[in-house]
């Protein structure tokens, strides 16, 4: 399967690889249960490496664990992407930030920008198991086309987040070249890290725009 990024959810016909014998445990219950995994960066190019975020049910308060899988290409039966902003505004746990949320999306639709969320948020949504604490950041995801459109999302991001009851955290997506956090690529460095389903580089900013 091609076109995979980072931080798109697939589906898969049986569950994925795992290092050890107690993590594939975990892997089988969240396979029976219908659950997606995140597609990260790989070590080897004939799999495709995975995660997925579990609540001990014994311990829910312990802070939920990463589970690192991979999987053949051929076993993934559905591809998706993250879910939308306005998807995890309707979870239970966005409910004590909900004008924030609010405020955030319509800011967001104002803007023409479409907003994606990964991390905790993500797998609270998904699962709705206890991913989310009071101090939570908000991992988001943005779709860029070109670097000015990069400087124009960081910019909105910067902005909202001063009125929001929570941190912005995460990624524009630059189309082509992979992902790179926004705040660093708002402070406006020589160089910036590149992070993408093969690789991980810096990359002269100058180098964006080629």
């Amino acid at each position: 399967m091609t076109g995979l990024r980072r931080h798109a959810l697939v589906r898969l016909s049986q569950a994925p690889e795992t290092g050890n014998d107690a993590d594939r445990t975990l892997a089988d219950r969240w396979q029976a249960a219908d659950r997606p995994y995140v597609v990260s960066r790989r070590s080897q190019p004939s799999h495709v490496a995975l995660g997925f975020c579990t609540v001990d049910e014994r311990f829910p308060d312990l802070r939920p664990r990463r589970v690192a899988a991979r999987t053949e290409p051929q076993r993934i039966v559905d591809v998706a992407r993250p879910p939308s902003l306005g998807d995890i505004a309707r979870c239970s746990a966005a409910q004590a930030n909900v004008s924030s949320f609010q405020r955030l999306a319509s800011a967001a639709e104002r803007a023409g920008i479409d907003i994606r969320v990964y991390g905790s948020w993500m797998w609270q949504a998904l699962t709705d198991e206890r991913h989310v604490h009071e101090r939570s950041d908000l991992d988001v995801l943005v779709d860029v086309a070109d670097v000015d459109e990069a400087e124009r999302v960081a910019a909105f991001l910067e902005q909202e987040e001063a009125g929001l009851a929570f941190k912005l955290d995460g990624e524009l997506s630059l189309a082509g070249l992979g992902e790179i956090h926004w705040r660093e690529y708002r402070q406006g460095k020589a160089e910036v890290l590149v992070k993408s389903i093969d690789a991980l580089r810096l990359m002269p900013r100058a180098e964006l725009r080629a």
